[in-house]
């Protein structure tokens, strides 16, 4: 009846981040609990909340004050989700260029919730077209930079998470979080703040999601926006790999 009912108001919502909203409160009843946990969790009368749906409307978030974000998972117990990003954070964030929300562990009822430090900034995916190409250079040298350091990165703390036992980075290969299309946090000055949401982070080839990031950026009106994040990429790997051979 909950799914019936959802899909039935949702016609009627044209804006798809409200409608996923929505769907959710409507299907999953829980999550008004949520923002009750939330709202003592401040522990004082005037809290601000703010909710939305995550990427798959696998968890609910609620913001609070702009200070904390609290991830509730809806399809699952949460438990193997939070402590694997946990285990990557702590491993990758003392080396990431860019910074990375700091992330707790709480225990809710049956359910184990992530809880971040707030990110300040606008997500690329809502900076203008035009804005974005004034600054392209320094945008893509940044983004280019972190896959970089991340991508060549192998902290012993997490190798156990990779695929295939015993894999190196190499050339658009190591440790990678998909999402780089949307998930770069801007300020003022089209500085890079923070990279947030690093669930899906793996050990794998950055070449699917670089296709995809370059499809939706030129789709938004990025232009040239993945072949520059590509090439500032090659130029730091391979300038890494000639002082390599030098050294030896």
């Amino acid at each position: 009846m909950h799914h019936f009912l959802s899909n039935v108001l949702c016609l009627l919502i044209p804006n798809r981040t409200l409608r996923d909203k929505v769907r959710v409160m409507i299907r999953y009843p829980q999550t008004l609990s949520y923002i009750r946990y939330v709202r003592k969790y401040a522990g004082r009368n005037g809290a601000k909340i703010k909710t939305r749906v995550g990427r798959g409307c696998r968890n609910f978030v609620v913001v609070l004050d702009d200070k904390w974000v609290f991830k509730f998972p809806l399809f699952t117990d949460g438990h193997e989700i939070a402590y694997r990003e946990k285990r990557i954070l702590d491993a990758l964030m003392p080396i990431s260029p860019i910074k990375i929300p700091k992330m707790e562990i709480i225990h809710y009822k049956d359910i184990v919730v992530r809880k971040y430090e707030f990110a300040n900034g606008m997500l690329l995916s809502d900076v203008e077209p035009s804005v974005v190409a004034a600054n392209r250079g320094h945008i893509t040298r940044q983004i280019a930079n972190m896959l970089y350091v991340i991508g060549k990165a192998d902290p012993k703390e997490i190798r156990d998470l990779k695929d295939v036992p015993g894999d190196k980075p190499g050339y658009l290969y190591g440790w990678f979080q998909g999402d780089v299309w949307q998930n770069f946090m801007l300020d003022e000055n089209c500085n890079i703040t923070y990279f947030i949401d690093w669930e899906d982070t793996k050990f794998q080839s950055f070449m699917p999601a670089l296709r995809v990031a370059t499809r939706t950026w030129e789709k938004r009106g990025y232009r040239y926006m993945g072949i520059d994040v590509l090439a500032e990429y090659s130029k730091l790997y391979f300038q890494n790999q000639k002082s390599k051979k030098q050294k030896k």
